[in-house]
């Protein structure tokens, strides 16, 4: 049962290690899909302006230049079909990397490496996230893990939102072109925002003409634009960047590019199954909730072998739920060992526990304990033995 649940928890949290490559592949062969067909509808039309020549000297001349096609055609087959294969074998790379864990159990130097391999995945993960492209990198050479981490997706991406803070919108717009039909799905606003930003940089540079120009070609038509905002929009011609009015001063600022630097992030990720928080940090919390417990936030109550109790990760947990605990153990402070039959505990006159192993080792020659909480001595022979029912 308890396989069972880890393979569960191996397969939830490893949802994405499958699901980004797939993505691009997918994406990839839609690609590949429309270049085919664009050209094979060229290919066919050229066969059939041959054929309507008058004679046969004129269309065995168009010969060579239909052959240039073909090989032109037959180059940019094979390299949507390589393409296509690095995904379909980065797959497949990722699949024997989880099916290594099931073969791991019976091992458990395997199953250690595994779950190194998994940690410097995560931590590789949590890198990209943060923009320490560097330091990942260096992790992914030193580990070997080129084949389960995702860094051509967050270097691609670090890209076009580089662009975005040099008030670039042309990669994104580009990004957006590509995507366009799964953007459509899920009703995103980035391309609208995208055409916003560039009419709001026309009207700051008091072009007008261009300004209105620009949004007849691009606004009216693009995803995410609704009336409204449309309206608001256009009501910018009347301002001018350093108006005063609450509504407008909005959209002329130039916080506005990091805004889109994290829609557009926001939407990379949903495009490619990601979620919207790190698998590390996900799993750190999911830790921390099933050991934090109301001791942990107490100045007199804390354990230095706690790791809740202990910075940074106190504060992290701070908004976790605490853990649910059906069945209590007795832990010495002072030893960290469980207290029990084989190792009593013992309550001094001051009210504090200890086990019976850490009073007797601490006990000094002439019979005296010294409480580690409150300095407090006393004879070990006045500490009573405490019984749990």
């Amino acid at each position: 049962s308890s396989g069972i649940n880890a393979e569960y928890g191996v397969a939830a949290l490893e949802y994405t290690t499958v699901k980004v490559p797939y993505e691009v592949l997918n994406k990839k062969f839609r690609q590949a899909q429309k270049i085919i067909d664009r050209e094979i509808s060229q290919l066919n039309a050229q066969i059939i302006n041959i054929s309507k020549l008058p004679t046969a000297e004129l269309q065995f001349q168009a010969i060579p230049a239909f052959k240039d096609k073909l090989i032109s055609f037959r180059k940019r087959y094979l390299e949507c079909l390589q393409k296509e294969g690095g995904y379909a074998e980065k797959c497949l790379r990722r699949l024997e990397h989880l099916a290594e864990y099931t073969d791991s159990n019976a091992n458990d130097k395997s199953e250690g490496q595994w779950r190194k391999k998994r940690l410097d995945k995560m931590l590789v993960d949590y890198f990209l996230r943060n923009s320490h492209y560097d330091t990942a990198l260096s992790v992914v050479n030193s580990s070997g893990i080129e084949d389960i981490v995702d860094t051509d997706l967050f270097t691609s991406g670090r890209q076009i939102e580089q662009s975005l803070m040099e008030h670039n919108t042309a990669p994104c717009l580009q990004w957006c072109h590509e995507n366009k039909s799964r953007l459509k799905k899920t009703k995103s606003t980035l391309e609208f925002n995208l055409h916003t930003q560039n009419f709001i940089e026309l009207i700051r540079a008091r072009d007008y003409m261009s300004a209105i120009a620009y949004a007849r070609k691009h606004m009216v038509e693009s995803e995410g634009m609704t009336k409204e905002k449309l309206q608001e929009t256009m009501a910018l011609l009347a301002f001018r960047p350093s108006t005063e009015c609450s509504k407008y001063v909005n959209l002329f600022s130039e916080a506005r590019w990091e805004a889109l630097v994290s829609e557009f992030r926001s939407s990379n990720y949903d495009l490619h199954h990601l979620h919207s928080d790190s698998l590390l940090s996900t799993v750190l919390q999911s830790g921390l909730s099933a050991i934090k417990t109301h001791q942990c936030y107490s100045s007199t109550e804390k354990s230095g072998d706690c790791p809740v109790c202990n910075e940074p990760l106190n504060t992290l947990a701070t908004t976790l739920p605490f853990s649910h605990c059906t069945q209590s153990r007795l832990i010495c402070r002072i030893s960290g060992e469980v207290m029990n039959e084989h190792n009593s505990p013992m309550m001094l006159p001051n009210g504090n526990v200890y086990g019976e192993r850490a009073l007797k080792e601490m006990m000094a020659a002439d019979g005296i304990v010294t409480c580690p909480r409150t300095k407090d001595k006393f004879w070990l022979d006045q500490a009573q033995k405490v019984y749990v029912m």
